[in-house]
């Protein structure tokens, strides 16, 4: 049977597998630090990033508004344009005699006034208001005597010009 050797001794590990556990050891420490120290540098980059994109996307949605605004007035100074253009080739259709085509081209000017949005600008609401109410509810007749209604639609053509120069000081064409 096998008896245990009174000179032996006890399972002990050797001096190199000692050495070898303590190189792996110090290895998976390193180990572990390098990667700790990477996910630290890529935080702190990643928050960096972070910071410079949300900076940029302010930056972004401050232009935005801006360039929003700049579209409701250019729109809305195409409308009191093509609104001062419609009354005066209402004029030159009742020279013409063309008193249906004047008539639309009246209705046309009230509708592009219509859309107008006076809260954008420095338009008064109220006088753009009644300045459209005044060109839908105006109605070109037959006559033989065209003067006094081409005066009636070059004034209005007038009241248009004057309200967009007391809004913005220049007129709507220049």
């Amino acid at each position: 049977m096998n008896t245990p050797d009174p000179n032996a001794h006890p399972a002990t590990p050797s001096k190199s597998t000692k050495a070898i556990i303590a190189t792996a050891a110090v290895v998976v420490v390193l180990l572990l630090v390098v990667y700790l120290w990477g996910q630290w540098q890529t935080r702190e980059r990643l928050s960096a990033q972070e910071a410079d994109y949300q900076q940029r996307i302010a930056a972004v949605e401050k232009r935005l508004g801006t360039t929003q605004e700049e579209l409701v007035a250019a729109t809305n100074r195409n409308r009191l344009l093509m609104a001062r253009t419609d009354l005066y080739r209402a004029a030159a259709d009742l020279d013409q005699r063309n008193f249906g085509t004047a008539n639309t081209r009246l209705q046309e000017a009230a509708a592009a006034l219509a859309k107008v949005d006076p809260s954008s600008g420095d338009i008064d609401a109220k006088k753009l208001g009644a300045l459209r109410a005044s060109i839908a509810k105006t109605n070109i007749n037959v006559a033989t005597d065209l003067q006094q209604q081409r005066n009636l639609v070059l004034d209005l053509a007038a009241q248009l010009d004057a309200l967009v120069l007391d809004g913005s000081g220049t007129a709507a064409g220049q």
